[in-house]
């Protein structure tokens, strides 16, 4: 048995006997991992703190053949503040599902850590539209992990005139002479398509740093939401019921 320290957020849990967890935790040194917190559930527990959803922590780990099992834990960011939101909490939650679906076991990709901790961050301390910062998450996400949408020329023959439309099938924008009504192609304003620029390539510390009406938001969300569901191909509860608690808002 080793031991290794490592910093991480928490994407899952599932309760295991009277008093442990068995946690997903995204880190930054081993990628996704999942871990045994024994006793965490108990009302006195020094784990307590740290093995709550969301909470990203300084976390010393016992590492045998088939477990991992946590010994210390100090939290550095609890987001305590988005369950104070049912419209965050939901939003949250499904960012920390779709990390946890676009990602495989001991992967190390900090840039993904960093973007789920700057979008929570974003979720928890502003007014922001949580749509608008799902947009964002979901069409970086998507580039992280090896799905970068052609967003400056043609994905078919390279033009960089007459961008109308964005083809989910053939992953980026297309021209009018290369739009194939076959595979359903959204059309694309040109603030949408500039827009779509911006979340590729801005960086990180700018990548939420501007507001979009009403139209040019729904344009986008239903190039990303289509987008995720050909790639990934999965249902995400959390989306459903973000739809659900809409309706009744």
């Amino acid at each position: 048995m080793r031991q290794f320290k490592t910093k991480g957020i928490i994407l899952r849990e599932v309760y295991v006997g009277e008093s442990d967890k068995i946690l997903k935790i995204f880190t930054k040194s081993k990628g996704k991992i999942s871990v045994s917190a024994k006793g965490a559930r108990k009302h006195k527990s020094p784990l307590i703190a740290g093995s709550q959803l969301f909470s990203y922590s300084d976390f010393l780990i016992y590492s045998g053949r088939n477990y991992n099992i946590i010994q210390q834990v100090e939290v550095i960011k609890s987001f305590h503040g988005i369950g104070k939101d049912i419209f965050k909490l939901t939003y949250a939650s499904y960012f920390l599902e779709l990390l946890d679906a676009v990602t495989q076991e001991e992967e190390a990709n900090e840039k993904l850590l960093l973007l789920i901790l700057k979008t929570l961050s974003i979720l928890e301390k502003t007014n922001r539209n949580p749509r608008l910062i799902s947009v964002i998450y979901e069409l970086r996400i998507m580039s992280l992990i090896g799905y970068m949408p052609q967003v400056t020329e043609c994905v078919n023959c390279g033009s960089q005139e007459n961008i109308n439309s964005f083809d989910v099938k053939m992953g980026g924008i297309v021209c009018d002479n290369c739009r194939n009504e076959d595979n359903h192609p959204y059309k694309l304003s040109q603030t949408a398509l500039y827009t779509l620029k911006y979340i590729m390539h801005s960086d990180l510390s700018k990548l939420f740093n501007f507001e979009l009406d009403e139209f040019i938001l729904r344009e986008l969300e239903e190039i990303s939401k289509s987008y995720i569901s050909y790639h990934i191909e999965k249902e995400f509860k959390t989306l459903d019921f973000i739809k659900t608690i809409s309706i009744d808002l």
